[in-house]
């Protein structure tokens, strides 16, 4: 049968044994010796056991109570760990915080804000997934991170609470066996005219530009898909064919000397960098530190 004994009487209880006695407890707990002593009694008579013997020295335990003792104290310094460990994890003292996010966005944009995370909270375990931006949604909705930053725009799904952090805008680069073209320009219906190196269709920036293009009744044909930015722009250097990048990532590399941006016409729309969390899933406090960082940082 259920005793439903309040927690306040076992933490009592536990107090008049580590002290010895009535008096000791009671300055400990700050609370008056009648109340631990009327406390003692109500736990006996539900325990419907003698658990104290009082003697001129102060109480020692009886059999029962050595066995009560024995496992509530245990359970008590299970319940004092678990709220430590909780303010732990409220204050950022411990914590994980998970992550996912395509590689050109961690590598040139979100490092420095992990960065600075890092420093400030040295003990929040920082993971991050290098996945595309539909790959990232997929392990949002799986529970598998956190939070994902992700290239925009993507289908409307109402799961999902989506902020904008940035705007960025991409551009058609060529080495320099192009270089006039980056005085001419080019129109987009004219591109499958030269060889083109592309990012996989997963990309969603491979589905921005897919996107852009067949809005002016062009659909790309590209002579190389890869899943890596990076290694597009050492193709492009070696005048394998021209691709799209991220001008905001690469400006850097463009150097009119061995790479050349290439005005394409119609001019391609901007986009945005989305920060995404599922709606009405509550971040974990690693998580939800990370997110006021960046918010306080890019002012989203």
């Amino acid at each position: 049968m259920e005793k439903n004994i309040p927690l306040d009487l076992y933490k009592i209880f536990c107090a008049v044994v580590r002290t010895g006695n009535m008096s000791a407890a009671a300055k400990e707990l700050f609370i008056s010796q009648p109340a631990v002593s009327m406390s003692i009694r109500q736990l006996e008579e539900r325990m419907g056991s003698t658990l104290l013997v009082r003697t001129s020295k102060g109480v020692r335990m009886t059999p029962e109570g050595k066995i009560l003792f024995d496992y509530i104290d245990q359970a008590l310094m299970l319940i004092k760990t678990a709220e430590n460990k909780f303010m732990e994890m409220v204050n950022l003292k411990t914590g994980e915080i998970r992550i996912g996010a395509s590689d050109t966005v961690i590598q040139n944009f979100l490092m420095p804000y992990l960065e600075e995370f890092n420093i400030k909270n040295p003990n929040i375990n920082i993971k991050v997934t290098n996945k595309t931006t539909y790959e990232s949604l997929k392990l949002l909705k799986s529970g598998a991170v956190d939070i994902c930053f992700i290239n925009l725009p993507v289908d409307e799904d109402y799961d999902l609470e989506i902020s904008p952090c940035i705007s960025i805008h991409d551009c058609l680069i060529g080495g320099a066996k192009f270089k006039e073209l980056s005085k001419s320009g080019i129109r987009i219906e004219n591109i499958n005219q030269y060889p083109l190196l592309l990012l996989e269709e997963m990309s969603n920036s491979r589905r921005y530009i897919n996107y852009y293009a067949q809005k002016n009744g062009v659909v790309l044909r590209p002579i190389i898909e890869l899943a890596s930015s990076d290694l597009l722009i050492e193709f492009v250097k070696i005048n394998l064919g021209l691709s799209f990048v991220i001008h905001d990532f690469e400006k850097s590399r463009i150097d009119n000397d061995t790479i050349f941006e290439i005005p394409v016409f119609p001019p391609i729309p901007k986009r945005s960098i989305g920060l995404v969390k599922l709606k009405n899933v509550p971040l974990s406090y690693a998580a939800k530190g990370f997110v006021n960082l960046f918010k306080n940082k890019t002012k989203i």
